[in-house]
């Protein structure tokens, strides 16, 4: 059955390949835009793109507002938008931290909060979200504020499961790992992190390996996939993760201590 569906961060990465393959199937799909204009071929499109901002309260309720206007419910959100930041801790300045987590986690926590009262009124709803495998392994260093708040993401979604379970809401996070997207392209980096820093030359390292890993890894197509199965799923799991070789790693981990956790970390990203 066609299902009306919100997504963030639609123009590009995971949010497109959602989108796209979410419409293919047939549901009424609205997308989000920010930081680029409206193209007017988008009208021609097979889902429709609204322009919104997650980190303006006002801009989510109008995005909101034209959905439910338009469509009279919101059967499931999918939020895809976020950004990595990168630096060290010490050259991290407080406001760019602020950022990293006014994104990721508020802006995620402000469009929950706008479909939840639409959900409870219709008597259930979807909420999927797109954290990471860096909320479920120890902080990688010189990109610690992106695991921070994908971690805090991953705790909303904890609560937000049994928060939301009495009005027949379901969430789920998915956890992937390194993905071959606009993501890598899109990092923002320390204004700190250069030439003279202290951690110059280990943080550059250190993000140039997840550079690589990201690049030569899949594309974001598998979590268009997945994303609709989930939509037509009857119960949603706490977690999804996608690569084997993550699923084993994090069945591994059950097994190590904090301190060998810690030395294979910095083993892979120094």
């Amino acid at each position: 059955m066609s299902k009306v569906i919100a997504v963030t961060g639609a123009t590009s990465g995971m949010g497109k390949a959602c989108v796209e393959k979410l419409s293919a199937r047939g549901h009424k799909v609205y997308g989000t835009v920010y930081g680029i204009d409206m193209d007017p071929e988008w009208k021609n499109l097979p889902y429709k793109l609204l322009p919104c901002d997650i980190t303006d309260q006002a801009s989510v309720e109008a995005f909101c507002g034209q959905v439910r206007d338009e469509a009279k419910r919101i059967d499931v959100l999918v939020n895809c938008a976020g950004f990595g930041f990168e630096g060290s801790v010490e050259d991290t300045r407080v406001e760019e931290a602020k950022f990293q987590f006014e994104v990721n986690l508020f802006g995620t926590h402000r469009m929950i909060r706008e479909v939840m009262p639409v959900m409870r009124e219709q008597g259930g709803g979807k909420i999927i979200t797109i954290s990471s495998l860096a909320a479920q392994v120890p902080s990688i260093p010189y990109s610690g504020f992106y695991s921070m708040s994908k971690k805090a993401v991953d705790g909303l979604v904890e609560a937000l499961r049994i928060e939301g379970k009495p009005f027949g809401i379901q969430a789920t996070s998915i956890n992937p790992g390194d993905m071959k997207t606009d993501f890598t392209a899109a990092r923002v980096r320390a204004a700190a992190l250069k030439p003279g820093s202290a951690h110059y030359e280990r943080a550059m390292k250190s993000i140039e390996t997840g550079r690589k890993s990201e690049l030569s890894s899949q594309g974001p197509e598998v979590i268009g996939e997945l994303v609709c199965k989930l939509v037509d799923a009857k119960t949603l799991k706490p977690k999804y993760f996608i690569e084997p070789k993550y699923k084993v790693l994090l069945f591994l981990m059950r097994f190590m201590s904090n301190s060998h956790l810690e030395k294979l970390m910095e083993s892979l990203y120094t």
